[in-house]
């Protein structure tokens, strides 16, 4: 009986190393864990390349995936609302909720706070300028209602922030130091070596970026915002806010104005999604058309992906808007 019961509890102990590993909702933040379980675990993702946090859909494998992974590390129900009924049944010390740590949602509050007053600014400013007549008033009002209703949307792009990013690490690594205390010096080491990594890459992105901070530009959906805000980057806006959901006439006709004006170098598109108004956005005038993934979907996973991933985004910004 001993015996059996021994042998019973060794199985158990090697399947619960096989299954320990992290298991992020999105690539970037498989790309910030991999910095830290690297020679400690597995990271492993949920959604497939070609997949936003926007729309997924769980699949059962998905389920099971969740099940197994010893941590898993998602934003929050208000990026991947798909997840939020599942996580609820995970116990709790399995699980690492990004938009509950108070630094991060100090950061988020904070820089949503700042980008609401302004887009507040710009739209009285606009009020006053174009709608005169009563039907334009009327088209303005909407607009309006439309802008309330995301107030209370805060971004939650969050891996675009480094300064975020590192928080996440920070918090992954004491999460893995609880669950692997024997590994505590080789987490605490991957830390360290992402951290300076992390800030290496941050001068050398702000260099790169410094000749075309002053084009302004248009990205598909909004997305961008914090690594914007870190690179002093200016964008005149975005498509739209969800990018399931189509650009209105008002928005286009504003963006056509200014791409006319020579306001805007480029347009910004996505791989996700392939949005037709772009080409009629291009159309008859001169603009460049550039191309940002924010999932990362042809960064390889490694110790230095997301250091990869943050210079394919500098990489992209710099190569549109420097024609």
């Amino acid at each position: 009986m001993l015996k059996k019961t021994t042998l019973s509890l060794a199985i158990l102990g090697i399947s619960t190393i096989a299954n320990a590993n992290v298991l992020t909702t999105i690539k970037p933040l498989g790309f910030i864990a991999n910095a830290i379980t690297d020679g400690v675990t597995e990271t492993n993702i949920l959604l497939p390349v070609s997949a936003s946090p926007h729309d997924y859909s769980l699949k059962p494998s998905d389920v099971q995936k969740l099940k197994s992974a010893s941590l898993v590390v998602w934003i929050g129900d208000e990026m991947e609302t798909f997840l939020e009924k599942s996580i609820e049944k995970l116990p709790q010390s399995s699980v690492l909720r990004l938009e509950s740590i108070p630094e991060i949602k100090e950061i988020v509050e904070h820089t949503n706070k700042k980008t609401r007053i302004k887009l507040d600014e710009e739209h009285h400013s606009d009020h006053k300028q174009h709608y005169d007549n009563e039907q334009e008033h009327h088209d303005e009002h909407e607009h309006h209602t439309h802008h309330n209703n995301h107030n209370h949307n805060n971004d939650w792009h969050i891996w675009l922030s480094p300064k975020m990013s590192s928080i996440v690490a920070e918090h992954i690594a004491e999460r893995l130091s609880e669950k692997f205390p024997d590994k505590k010096a080789k987490i605490e080491a991957n830390l360290t070596e992402f951290k300076q990594a992390l800030a290496k890459t941050n001068v050398e992105i702000t260099k790169q970026l410094l000749p075309v901070k002053a084009k302004g530009y248009y990205t598909f959906h909004a997305a961008y915002g914090y690594f914007e805000e870190a690179y002093g980057l200016k964008s005149l806006g975005a498509f739209t806010m969800n990018p399931t959901i189509a650009p209105g006439a008002k928005t286009l006709g504003k963006i056509k104005a200014n791409i006319k004006a020579n306001q805007a170098t480029c347009l910004f598109t996505e791989p996700q999604f392939t949005p037709k108004v772009v080409k009629r956005l291009s159309k008859g005038v001169q603009i460049d058309i550039g191309r940002l993934d924010p999932l990362g979907g042809e960064i390889k996973p490694s110790k230095t992906a997301y250091l990869d991933y943050l210079n394919s985004l500098a990489t992209a910004f710099s190569q549109c808007l420097s024609k």
